[in-house]
């Protein structure tokens, strides 16, 4: 890279830098008012007997207080489940303006968070 092109690009460096920091701050968290339903740990789980072609296809059983596994008939195997839980799409944003004060664009930022167990 030559003297000329380094210079360039440090000077786009800085130009970026300076309208990030002409942006304000961050708002708080607000619902955008999207929720999906999606398995969740804390909501609790079950068991179903499903034909697997080997037990090791099932999902691992150690580490936790999950309940005891149903005896499944031959060639099943019993496979735990995670009940589902809701989640709301939250967002906040931060508005941006150049050096002249013009507004230049505006910023998101997304976050999922669990909102319970019910209402899926």
């Amino acid at each position: 890279m030559t003297p000329e092109e380094a210079a360039a690009d440090e000077a786009a460096l800085a130009t970026s830098e300076a309208a990030l920091g002409s942006c304000g701050t961050w708002s708080g968290w607000a619902n955008t008012g999207a929720t999906t339903c999606q398995p969740n740990a804390s909501c609790g789980n079950y068991w179903v007997c499903e034909r697997r072609l080997k037990a090791d296809d099932a999902p691992s059983i150690a580490g936790g207080p999950e309940q005891r596994p149903p005896v499944c008939p031959s060639g099943e195997v019993a496979v735990m489940y995670y009940e589902l839980g809701k989640y709301n799409q939250q967002s906040q944003y931060r508005v941006c303006f150049d050096a002249a004060g013009t507004y230049t664009h505006t910023e998101w930022q997304y976050q999922t968070v669990s909102g319970g167990c019910s209402g899926c």
